[in-house]
């Protein structure tokens, strides 16, 4: 297995492996037995809705000082770990003053129950705002960025349930700018595959069918032929194999599926296959 350092911040910086997996269908969809044959663990807060009814946009439990202490020991009760490798602030919280956040976190890294710090599905300039309040307190900060993003890229013009400007999660321009002005940075990048989108085609997102996709896909196929990987393969290669600090966050549904994937670590595309995966409009 190939492994990445994430972070920069001597008191959370730590090896990880180079692809990730997403449990976050198993004991539902995926059965118990299965699950516990494939089981790799990651945790968030501040997504889980106050009553029955209610969802992560209406009514979640936010990012208070309180909930971040109060949700992190739950997770570590129902785990079964005394300390989380990563625990990330799952989405916006705007009732709450983000240097509150802030420390809410940064406590739980001092006490040593929380490693790295990870922050998922907000605005950029929201997750800059929370690094410097961090950084100029001297206090540890989000070190691990995780948003949508794959080999295809969805319309920008079509709203999102989070964010009006149609950003809900996705790795945009403006985010991944971001990432090689701040190389310190990690992305983990979450639906890589499209939740099966690439080999069924039916279940492609409709913020995807745009002019461009039909050329990215065209490509990718012929890489994967030149290769004798599957589409699948190639994508995850792709991103392993990035200027960026990228780690694909996979989620499967079988142990053939975790097979598949793991062997996309060492699938090594040549610099002219990248670049015309990159280039294709």
């Amino acid at each position: 297995m190939k492994y990445r350092t994430i972070g920069t911040d001597p008191r959370t910086r730590r090896e990880v492996s180079v692809l990730a997996l997403g449990a976050m269908l198993f004991g539902s969809v995926t059965d118990e037995k299965t699950s516990f044959a494939i089981l790799v663990i990651a945790t968030k807060l501040g997504a889980r809705p106050l009553a029955p009814g209610t969802s992560y946009v209406d009514h979640a439990e936010g990012l208070s000082a309180k909930v971040i202490r109060e949700s992190a020991e739950r997770s570590r009760e129902r785990l079964g770990t005394d300390r989380l490798d990563v625990l990330y602030a799952h989405i916006e919280d705007p009732k709450v003053h983000v240097r509150e956040t802030v420390e809410g976190f940064a406590a739980l890294v001092d006490e040593g129950t929380v490693g790295v710090l990870g922050v998922s599905n907000h605005a950029v300039w929201r997750v800059e705002r929370a690094r410097a309040l961090a950084a100029a307190a001297g206090l540890p900060g989000y070190e691990v960025l995780q948003y949508a993003h794959s080999h295809l890229r969805p319309r920008s013009d079509v709203p999102g349930d989070l964010f009006p400007d149609g950003s809900l999660g996705h790795a945009g321009p403006d985010l991944l700018g971001y990432l090689r002005d701040e190389p310190g940075l990690t992305l983990v990048a979450y639906s890589p595959l499209l939740k099966g989108a690439y080999t069924r085609p039916e279940r492609l997102p409709s913020d995807y069918d745009h002019p461009g996709t039909p050329a990215r896909l065209k490509v990718l196929h012929a890489v994967a032929r030149e290769t004798g990987a599957t589409v699948d393969q190639v994508v995850l290669a792709r991103q392993i194999g990035d200027a960026l600090p990228v780690i694909p966050l996979v989620g499967v549904s079988s142990v053939a599926q975790l097979e598949e994937n793991l062997a996309a670590v060492d699938l090594e595309l040549t610099p002219e296959q990248r670049a015309r995966l990159d280039a294709a409009h």
